[in-house]
């Protein structure tokens, strides 16, 4: 059940799992900060549901300034404003009428409980994986971001800017003060957190080993735990669901909390409305300027129960629905909440945003009749075409379809079908194999963007030298099945001409690539890509330096700006008179 709480003028949401039946107490599940909380968030989801099917009545939610939570006002940006949203989560449990609360914090989210906690303690905490200190957290994050490509000198000596994470000066300064490893965090002048504490720590960390001497081995119990590094320290979609952790700390939840259990009190706050600045962009921080009052609600989409979220004006307004589909295996608040801004400075000036998950991740279900897909499976693009026709039923074409990587593949590949309004495709994945080839099978006719990767050994995919080929020279094989796609007749119907068709329909298209990924684009159907420019319904933008996955801020304001201009100078109507 979707929900949000907290301060009218900057609510948290958060999803609340409960049992059908009766609950044994509630579980308060923090989340780490930045990228690990893209990379957790599939983790976290399987956690709450094994908890549900224990007894309890489980609550993820999102801090202020994240996720699908509102921004931090001026009053909310003090150097505990990350713990209060902890402390907010709590009561909000307790509202349904629980006696036995417990938390499960990972990263930077167990360190903000060990603040919490002292101040109220709660049954049972979990402490999975806890940072020895903010400064550290910090350091990491922007050294992982330094090893992607992502940030030049520069940008590495600045700890406000995380990979898809930008910090204030306050947030900053709010992480840089937890510490664990300065003092005991559990000792009787500060209270203990909770009458029964698991610690979690990784094996490889000299740190770790360190930091479980800090604990009193009276009052919390310690043991090492297996995939976090495979979790966390990678980029998106490579990250894996730690199973000996869920196992463990759902076992040690189930062991330690009450059994005896009744019917609880279930909220029902379905949707919310808030007073935000007009611009959508500009510093929660900062007071002062316009503001334009917005409505959130959750939604379910099409016939497979798609989740979504919708935004709007209360006043409503011209032009097409805006829909963002969530990116890669992540959920739906787009590259360093990037779908989130854009919805809510879009409803602020009028349109009826929606951004929603692809079917089997983030809250969407896997299709009935299906199983989890993988990445650009050609039900996610069945999944772009239903939620439009949801969103705009009368006309589906009314929309303007967002997506990165492989969700701008998806719309891309959606569009031809659809004839939308319009359509912008950041970094589209368009070279790659498809699922059904993988399989032994062949491309689905609907896929017409798509080149598939290694085409040009796909007749000896199972001989000795072309396997060697593949791996020992993967992108000159690559870069060889791409050519001879466009050599031996595929010409007219690559991707670039694909996109002079959808701007010959009648769809305004913006591309925004980087040199890498524009180059299937011009290497087929050049002419027909000039003919629609020419007709100035293509417009491609290429930044040479653009981060594939937006994670450095000045690529997501760069895309931002392109974006801004684009929906305005397209689909707004001037003022009469």
């Amino acid at each position: 059940m979707p929900v949000w709480f907290g301060p009218e003028e900057s609510p948290l949401f958060g999803v609340l799992l409960v049992p059908d039946a009766p609950t044994r107490g509630a579980i308060v599940l923090c989340p780490p900060l930045g990228l690990e909380y893209s990379n957790s968030y599939s983790t976290f989801i399987q956690l709450a549901t094994r908890l549900a099917q224990l007894g309890f009545a489980a609550l993820r939610f999102d801090y202020r300034s994240t996720g699908d939570s509102f921004d931090r006002t001026a009053d909310g940006s003090g150097e505990r404003g990350f713990a209060t949203d902890v402390g907010l989560a709590v009561d909000f449990a307790r509202t349904t009428g629980i006696a036995h609360v417990g938390m499960v914090g990972m990263r930077l989210g167990a360190n903000l409980i060990c603040v919490q906690c002292g101040l109220e303690p709660v049954e049972a905490v979990v402490l999975w994986d806890p940072c020895p200190t903010g400064r550290s957290f910090l350091r990491e994050q922007r050294a992982l971001g330094a090893f992607a490509g992502a940030y030049g000198a520069e940008e590495r000596a600045d700890a406000l800017d995380l990979p898809r994470f930008k910090l204030s000066p306050g947030m900053r300064e709010e992480i840089s003060g937890l510490d664990l490893v300065a003092g005991p965090p559990c000792s009787a002048e500060a209270g203990w957190l909770a009458d029964k504490v698991l610690l979690l720590t990784r094996s490889e960390r000299i740190a770790d080993r360190k930091l479980a001497g800090r604990f009193d081995p009276t009052r919390v119990e310690h043991r090492e735990v297996a995939g976090q590094p495979e979790l966390l320290d990678v980029r998106s979609p490579d990250q894996t669901v730690p199973a000996e952790g869920l196992a463990t700390v759902a076992g040690w939840l189930d062991r330690v909390m009450p059994r005896s259990g009744h019917r609880i009190a279930t909220p029902i706050s379905g949707e919310v409305t808030v007073r935000i600045p007009a611009d959508g962009l500009g510093s929660s921080e900062v007071p002062g300027g316009e503001t334009a009052l917005v409505r959130e609600r959750a939604v379910w989409l099409g016939p497979a129960g798609l989740f979504g979220i919708e935004t709007e004006r209360d006043s409503g307004g011209p032009g097409p629905a805006c829909i963002f589909v969530s990116v890669a295996n992540e959920h739906r608040i787009g590259p360093g909440r990037l779908w989130v801004q854009l919805s809510r400075v879009f409803a602020a000036e009028g349109s009826r945003c929606v951004r929603f998950d692809i079917n089997g991740f983030g809250n969407s279900p896997a299709r009935a009749d299906r199983p989890l897909q993988p990445l650009r499976s050609i039900f996610g693009i069945d999944d772009v075409l239903d939620v439009a026709r949801a969103v705009s039923p009368e006309d589906p074409g009314n929309v303007v379809l967002f997506g990165l990587c492989s969700s701008g593949y998806q719309v891309l590949e959606a569009a031809l079908s659809l004839s939308p309004r319009g359509v912008c495709a950041m970094n589209p994945s368009v070279v790659f194999l498809p699922p059904e080839m993988a399989s032994g099978g062949t491309m689905d006719v609907r896929r017409r963007f798509c080149v598939p990767q290694d085409l040009a050994l796909a007749a000896a995919r199972g001989t000795r030298a072309a396997k060697w080929l593949r791996r020992r020279f993967p992108a000159f094989t690559s870069r060889v099945g791409r050519r001879l796609w466009t050599v031996i007749g595929f010409f007219r119907n690559g991707p670039g001409a694909r996109l002079g068709d959808l701007a010959r329909a009648g769809t305004y298209v913006l591309l925004i690539c980087n040199d890498h990924e524009v180059q299937p684009f011009l290497e087929s159907g050049v002419s027909a890509v000039r003919r629609a420019e020419h007709r100035e319904r293509l417009q491609i933008e290429v930044i040479s330096t653009l981060d594939h996955g937006l994670l450095p801020s000045k690529d997501r304001q760069q895309v931002t700006q392109l974006i801004l201009d684009y929906v305005r100078t397209r689909f707004r109507k001037p003022p009469e008179g």
